[in-house]
């Protein structure tokens, strides 16, 4: 029997499991909303009332330290569930990077074959990872972090497992095998810019979750 899989962010207390307060959390639509992961200003922010241009992501990207890794800042749904009458919406990811457990949400209506891993593409055809957040086709480099919170939370200043392609992911349900019913798991990302990276670069990559159910 098929086990679906529905992912979510919350937007209001990442100190709040999906299961106590579920109006914490925003579903993604899987077809139209999508990410974005910005320095943000006071154009590109929580609660846009329209979807930001590629020049206002621009003017809006985080910029390389010559001295520093930076983390992107702010992440931030863009949602067309709030579409209404043409006005969009984003919302704030709270707790994407932080010392928080409760960010990205994975639900799971069944059991699994398989441990469900979060894994990182250039595009859903899951063959190539050759952008520059993905580390260039070497694995390590990738500037995406992610780190499994279904057990517990991240601890301040984590530093996560880089993820890009089929040899670097994370395990969502904490190492602990496949899932033998419904069940939430969770995850926290964040992106690090390394110091003086010579490469600027406004990109686009998915974020996949494995699994098999018999």
């Amino acid at each position: 029997m098929a086990v679906n899989l529905v992912p979510r962010i919350n937007y209001v207390d990442a100190d709040i499991k999906y299961a106590t307060t579920p109006a914490d959390y925003i579903t993604i639509d899987l077809i139209n909303d999508y990410l974005i992961w910005t320095a943000g200003n006071t154009i590109v922010k929580d609660l846009m009332t329209h979807e930001p241009t590629a020049d206002e992501l621009n003017a809006a990207a985080s910029e390389i330290d010559a001295l520093n890794d930076v983390t992107v800042a702010l992440c931030l749904l863009m949602d067309y569930s709030h579409n209404i009458g043409g006005v969009y919406y984003t919302h704030k990811v709270i707790g994407m990077g932080e010392n928080k457990r409760y960010v990205f949400c994975f639900s799971f209506d069944g059991a699994t074959a398989t441990e469900p891993k979060l894994e990182a593409w250039d595009d859903a055809t899951h063959t190539t990872i050759d952008t520059n957040i993905l580390g260039v086709a070497t694995p390590a480099n990738s500037f995406l972090k992610a780190i499994c919170t279904t057990a517990a939370s991240p601890l301040a200043l984590w530093v996560g497992t880089p993820i890009a392609g089929a040899s670097n992911y994370i395990l969502l349900n904490a190492g602990l095998g496949a899932l033998s019913g419904a069940k939430d798991l969770y995850a926290n990302m964040k992106i690090v810019i390394p110091d003086a990276y010579e490469t600027p670069a406004a990109e686009t990559f998915v974020t996949s979750i494995r699994f098999t159910y018999s």
